[in-house]
């Protein structure tokens, strides 16, 4: 299913996936007889790979370690530039709809997932709001510049 969707016309491949049961999944793509998954990264979250995989998991630690791929790291080598825990979020959020999602035909799962998504961004964006935050606010260059040289 996933290299059928990022097949179509217009969709760009996936250099990586990051998941909790990445081993599973590149352990499959691995036997299949397929080259299309030979350049795509699967690793696993960094929070379930302490917490979930034995360290002697060594297929895991030799494919699926986010320390091994020194790109994912922030610049000055503590922690991550993603937050796995927003998408974690996310599904769990999204799981509440299942009952609903799973009897729609794609075309009315495509809208239904855009329209509740959009919905849960403005209710996102308003609670920051009114925390006085400024979720819209994205720094210069110039500005990111001078708050890491301060």
């Amino acid at each position: 299913m996933t290299k059928t969707s990022f097949s179509v016309p217009g969709a760009r491949k996936p250099e990586m996936f990051i998941y909790d049961t990445a081993c599973e999944a590149k352990q499959q793509a691995m036997n299949l007889d397929d080259d299309w998954w030979d350049d795509v990264h699967m690793v696993v979250d960094p929070w379930h790979l302490v917490t979930k995989h034995k360290t002697t998991h060594d297929f895991c630690q030799k494919y699926c370690n986010p320390a091994s791929y020194p790109e994912l790291m922030r610049e000055d080598g503590k922690g991550w530039w993603f937050n796995t825990s927003v998408a974690e979020q996310t599904n769990v959020w999204l799981g509440s709809y299942h009952s609903i999602l799973k009897e729609m035909l794609p075309i009315k799962y495509n809208f239904f997932l855009d329209e509740m998504i959009r919905l849960k961004n403005i209710d996102t964006i308003q609670t920051l709001k009114d925390r006085r935050l400024m979720p819209m606010y994205y720094p210069s260059d110039t500005e990111a510049l001078e708050s890491v040289l301060t």
